[in-house]
């Protein structure tokens, strides 16, 4: 038989007297399941956007990321060079288009204020065409812009450079701007719509100019259009209909067996790798966003379960009034209908605070990913999101709010009105809350020891000893690109005279020139073979970073000097080449030997002989943690062994420039007087990215220290939800035992053998939860292990650690109801039995 509207409602009515009747009660399971909605809402959308929804390009699917892969690096991102850009163009059989693009090579604005720094990508047309790019001004540049051979220079800008350089002067179509000393007519703007992610995963933030790539080497003097050892060039394909990933894998892996047996001297040892453009640009965020996910979903569930908990011990205190309804002649479907309400008037005012609270708690996500996530990521509180999660969040908060409901339509009249029986009329119901807790201890276990070992890891790397001394050293960069500086001896030149200049600041205690980056996201390498091995057998060749510095760069930054000498100012361009390695090449090429006056060079080209003259005790010059590289399973740079050569500036004059300076000045006085010293020697050169190399690491190590912070939030209070979920079961199942308690103490049993009997069936729960929490973590551990470095997945410590706080916060919360018990005066106990 239905019911009426009018029935309904009036239930609905009575639902909601009774549950303001008990405002504590109701404000528990409420704030409970609001948290747990407003958390699965949040992270939804982060979800959401990494993993569903669709990259903000045309036909997206079909779009590939094509680099070049060397030994240790299999699954590719190295770039390539010119030649085998044209080659892979001419030779492939997967793709029906194809571009190419450069980062390297910011320019200089001069002539609009004080000079700018111009973050350029150099590409070729076809770039727009596949990112189905549209300007909102103008027009992109042409295929017959796409050379080096005197054609007109062209820029197309982006939206927010446009509106920040030129307040958004729709009359700058096909005026002059000058960039790095050359005239670039400005063709047009982009969208503001638009994100060059490629670009903002290389770099964090984004691109201010694109310029035709056959400009790139006259500008940046990097790879020219036949240099095959140069490689700088990424690029992106478009699968031709029916071609897929795989298959593109296979071609270009075939094409690199070709091109290493035409060019063994440059291309022994390299390959070529597809991978799609999503994977490229969110696979780093892969691991992060699943574990986000699941800790939000197993937050949700101790939620759920303390929540059922509850509502059991709510329902065994309403036994009589069950037994009232039933006696004047509610059926087991009425009562279980009216629980029923009861428990999804509850989900449906908490659905509406998580909404409230997820959307507060979207704000502050968006505030924070302005400056910490890819603009590919665009977060989002839309319909759709808080759709998911409320249904996610109702549904399983119904699953553990029917089994009450059912359990309360099951009245024993009899037990019920006479108080008789309460143990065993109970059982069944003890049992299911029993389960509960269990399961509220191994899913926090499983938090925690997700926490605990993200917790170890970012402890590894964030203590891992840098082997130089990075306090109070402030950096900045300078780029060398314009015309002035096209020449290797002018730059040099440079350099000196800026060194000398620098060391007569005040407060400048040191002052260290690195080329090109100090803690970059890459680093310059050269393939390095040792003198009397052939530069084609792989034992004796080496991927090695390279470093340009000034004289006095090991002493400035603490790095030992182990053998041999540093560099001195007599070691310019037309003196021998020297060099000086880290301990780890020494240990490699000359094992059990002295290096000093030992010979390497690059193994690829022609290249000429460089004499060791110094041996340095090894440093991590490259960024400590990368979530890219993670994502790959590249060990981050911080915990490689570390092979460096070290050149002489002057004898390796970069275009790029770090400038370190030790100082215990102000900062920002510091910073001005660096800016004053470079315009003095030069002032349309621009001074960009001054910050303290300390604050340098911790930015890198922020990513893995947010998400070990939010998963260690997640934990605790998740152990906080368990707990209160084990204190709830212990108290309530004392007070149903009182009657048995009594006799117990009657018949002489000690307060302290009391306490032990509550204490030890808190326990148990609690070590079965924590076994089966165990095999459950060994599994759920697997996803997280690209973000785990120096811990192992079964870490035995940390298990051991997290075993023994949980214990120990279950004692806790035993030890209030078992003192409570032994504290029974039997007389009042068996009264009340």
């Amino acid at each position: 038989m239905g019911v009426s509207v009018r029935t309904l409602a009036t239930e609905i009515h009575q639902a909601a007297r009774l549950l303001l009747k008990t405002p504590r009660f109701t404000a528990i399971v409420l704030m409970t399941l609001a948290v747990g909605i407003a958390s699965n809402s949040v992270v939804f959308s982060v979800v959401r956007s990494v993993f569903l929804r669709p990259l903000p390009y045309p036909d997206a699917d079909s779009l590939v990321y094509v680099s070049q892969s060397y030994p240790g690096n299999p699954e590719g991102g190295a770039q390539f060079s010119n030649p085998t850009y044209r080659d892979i163009l001419k030779d492939n059989t997967t793709l029906d288009g194809l571009a190419a693009y450069q980062l390297s090579g910011p320019l200089a604005l001069t002539g609009h204020g004080e000079p700018a720094r111009v973050r350029v990508t150099y590409c070729t047309p076809s770039y727009f065409t596949l990112l189905g790019i549209h300007p909102a001004l103008g027009r992109v540049f042409r295929e017959n812009e796409d050379r080096a051979d005197g054609a007109e220079a062209v820029v197309v800008l982006s939206n927010g450079f446009w509106h920040r350089q030129f307040a958004s002067n729709p009359d700058i179509i096909g005026k002059t701007i000058q960039l790095s000393g050359r005239a670039f007519t400005v063709a047009g703007v982009l969208p503001s719509s638009f994100t060059d992610a490629l670009y903002e995963q290389s770099y964090s933030e984004p691109s201010d100019a694109w310029v035709p790539l056959g400009l790139a080497y006259t500008l940046t003097g990097y790879s020219g259009p036949a240099d095959r050892v140069s490689s700088v060039l990424w690029g992106i394909g478009h699968l031709k209909p029916g071609a897929s990933v795989t298959t593109a894998r296979a071609d270009l892996a075939a094409l690199a067996k070709r091109y290493e047996a035409a060019y063994p001297e440059t291309f022994k040892g390299y390959g070529l790798v597809a991978r799609s453009l999503r994977d490229q640009l969110l696979g780093e965020f892969y691991a992060p966003a699943g574990i986000l996910g699941v800790a939000s979903l197993f937050l949700l569930l101790i939620g759920c379960a303390n929540v059922g908990n509850l509502l059991f011990v709510r329902l065994l205190a309403r036994q009589r009034e069950m037994a009232v309804r039933a006696a004047i002649g509610a059926s087991a479907g009425q009562i279980a209908r009216h629980l029923l309400i009861e428990n999804f008037l509850l989900l449906i005012v908490a659905g509406a605070v998580g909404v409230l609270l997820s959307i507060q708690g979207m704000d502050v996500l968006r505030f924070w990913a302005t400056s910490h996530l890819p603009g590919v990521i665009r977060l989002e509180t839309g319909g759709a999101v808080l759709i998911a999660a409320l249904s996610v969040s109702l549904v399983t908060g119904s699953l553990f709010g029917v089994a009450p409901a059912v359990a309360g339509a099951r009245v024993d009249l009899r037990d019920a009105l006479g108080q008789a029986g309460r143990q065993g009329q109970s059982l069944s119901r003890r049992s299911s809350q029993k389960i509960l807790v269990v399961a509220q201890v191994a899913l926090a276990l499983v938090l925690l020891v997700a926490a605990g070992l993200l917790s170890a890891s970012f402890h590894k790397l964030a203590s891992t000893d840098m082997g130089f001394d990075t306090a109070n050293l402030l950096t900045l960069r300078l780029e060398l690109r314009s015309a002035r500086y096209a020449e290797p001896t002018v730059r040099a030149q440079f350099a000196r005279t800026l060194d000398e200049k620098l060391r007569s600041l005040p407060g400048a205690d040191s002052v260290t020139l690195w080329g090109p980056s100090m803690l970059g996201r890459s680093t310059w390498i050269f393939i390095g073979h040792p003198e009397g091995t052939a530069p084609d057998d792989p034992a004796a060749r080496l991927v090695i970073g390279r470093h340009s510095a000034n004289p006095g760069t090991l002493a400035n930054l603490g790095i030992p000097l182990l053998a041999g000498r540093e560099f001195a100012s007599s070691d310019r361009e037309n003196s021998p080449l020297v060099a000086i390695v880290s301990e780890s090449v020494a240990k490699k090429f000359w094992p059990g030997q002295n290096a000093v006056g030992k010979r390497l060079r690059n193994a690829e080209g022609n290249f000429p002989w460089i004499t060791v003259v110094g041996v340095a005790r090894d440093a991590h010059h490259g960024q400590r943690f990368d979530l890219t590289d993670a994502a790959a399973g590249i060990l981050p740079y911080g915990l490689k062994p570390q092979y460096d050569t070290y050149f002489p500036y002057s004898q390796r004059a970069n275009p790029g420039i770090t400038l370190a300076i030790r100082t215990r000045a102000d900062r920002a006085v510091m910073a001005q007087a660096l800016r004053q010293a470079v315009s003095s020697l030069d002032p349309e050169l621009p001074v960009f990215d001054i910050a303290m190399l300390d604050d340098r690491l911790a930015a890198q190590m922020a990513p893995v220290q947010v998400i070990s912070r939010v998963a260690g939030a997640y934990a605790l209070l998740g152990v906080f939800l368990a707990a209160f979920g084990i204190f709830g079961v212990i108290s309530h199942d004392v007070t149903q035992r009182t009657q048995e308690i009594g006799i117990r103490m009657a018949l002489g049993a000690l307060p302290r053998a009391v306490l032990m009997l509550v204490l030890r069936e808190g326990l148990a729960l609690t070590v079965v939860g924590l076994v089966l929490g165990s095999v459950a973590a060994i599994f759920a551990v697997r996803m997280m292990q690209a973000l785990l470095y120096g811990v192992g997945g079964t870490e035995p410590a940390v298990f051991a650690a997290i075993a023994a706080a949980l214990l120990m916060v279950a004692s806790l919360a035993c030890w209030i109801p078992a003192r409570r018990a032994m504290r029974l005066d039997p007389m009042s106990a068996l009264r009340q039995g």
